[in-house]
């Protein structure tokens, strides 16, 4: 399961077709699923505090960020771990926000939970691993560092 925020059709045609055609591709494998919440967009205001439009018409972007998206993570992660036929979850995620989730899920006890990460030798100061917030819980944590990070990359060209 993957989830990820899906850019605007409106503000970034390219990068929305781009989306769809890698999930299209992903989810050939039906062992893959591909989940989108919508991008949350903010926008310029002019200096009577009006939204900018551009010349073309449309409001003009000032920021975009993903919104939503641990949650979903957080869902399915309980969900999973309390299904009977699910023997084994695995959190590839390094946000802090799943750690209640990640909480319940080994609480739960009924499927095995793993967590992976990505290793930068060279930030050791940065957390990068998920933790359980009794830190008495063993979790396995898998490493993965630039190797592979880069055998992992999807390069195909989605335009």
């Amino acid at each position: 399961m993957v989830y990820r925020g899906l850019p605007s059709a409106d503000h970034d045609t390219k990068s929305y077709a781009r989306n769809l055609a890698q999930q299209a591709h992903w989810e050939r494998d039906r062992r893959v699923s591909v989940m989108y919440r919508p991008l949350k967009y903010s926008y310029q205001r002019d200096s009577t505090g009006r939204l900018a439009t551009g010349p073309d018409g449309k409001l003009i972007v000032a920021g975009k960020e993903e919104k939503g998206v641990d949650v979903l993570c957080a869902l399915a992660l309980v969900r999973e771990a309390a299904d009977p036929g699910v023997d084994l979850v695995i959190l590839a995620s390094s946000d802090s926000d799943l750690e209640p989730a990640l909480d319940e899920a080994l609480r739960l006890g009924s499927a095995k939970v793993e967590t992976v990460s990505w290793h930068d030798p060279a930030q050791p100061g940065r957390r990068q691993q998920l933790r359980p917030t009794d830190r008495a819980r063993r979790l396995w944590n898998t490493r993965l560092g630039e190797n592979e990070f880069q055998r992992s990359r999807d390069l195909t060209n989605y335009a």
